[in-house]
């Protein structure tokens, strides 16, 4: 008679539960013995600094010379603050791999101790966060771009009014918004959105619009966001015309 086993659950390090560690984010640990200097590193280390498990013995100076060179300083006193105080830590840096690839990483580690309260050893985990980093920069662009292109359209949608209601071309429109944003310190599309609000509220476009166009933009008030010069770079000849 035979009996079925059940599979055994792999134990979880209650670090990685921790930080949600999933399997779109490589998972390395180390470890220091700070009494002889020795060092461990699991195969995933390995891997992440574009290295054959086992082939080089671990070191401080091995670790160090992989940091990237603008983080390279800050990230090594962590570590000397850590092998004194033995607290825990976490810091995101970048390192570059045998390849020169150029990775972001999330180390986390924390100090254990001997019986008489002195750190003797240092244990931690180095999360390959890089595709996190490229995903949260393509959406970072993508906003931006978004952001820009709705700028443009509320700019675009206003330049259309003042050309209505004034009578001007689509550059002395321009013009005449740049003035009143540079005079009132505020960025080129609120003020393009506050001209197109107060028209909206008043009932859009009738006899009285340049009137009410005319009395939106002198009644702004001065913003958080400098222009200054802006009028000067964009004014052109009858850009206040009308």
């Amino acid at each position: 008679m035979t009996t079925e086993r059940t599979p055994r659950r792999r134990r979880r390090d209650p670090l990685a539960e921790a930080l949600s560690i999933g399997r779109a984010h490589p998972t390395a640990q180390y470890r220091v013995d700070l009494r002889t200097g020795e060092w461990w590193w699991s195969d995933e280390m390995y891997l992440l600094h574009g290295l054959a498990p086992g082939s080089v013995a671990p070191t401080a100076a091995l670790l160090a010379s992989h940091k990237h060179p603008d983080d390279r300083d800050a990230v090594l006193r962590e570590i000397a603050m850590l092998r004194t105080t033995g607290r825990p830590f976490s810091c995101s840096h970048r390192i570059v791999d045998a390849r020169g690839r150029t990775r972001t990483v999330t180390v986390t580690g924390q100090g254990r101790r001997d019986a008489s309260g002195a750190v003797v050893e240092v244990v931690g985990l180095v999360v390959d966060s890089t595709a996190a980093h490229e995903d949260a920069l393509r959406r970072e662009v993508t906003r931006q771009v978004a952001v820009g292109l709705a700028d443009r359209a509320v700019v675009d949608q206003a330049k259309g009014v003042l050309m209505a209601t004034h009578g001007l071309d689509s550059d002395g429109a321009l013009d005449l918004l740049v003035v009143h944003a540079s005079e009132s310190s505020r960025r080129l599309p609120d003020v393009a959105r506050e001209l197109l609000d107060a028209l909206s509220v008043a009932g859009g476009l009738g006899e009285d619009a340049k009137d009410r166009a005319d009395a939106c933009l002198a009644a702004l008030e001065p913003g958080s966001v400098s222009r200054v010069g802006g009028a000067q770079l964009f004014r052109r000849k009858g850009a206040a015309a009308g």
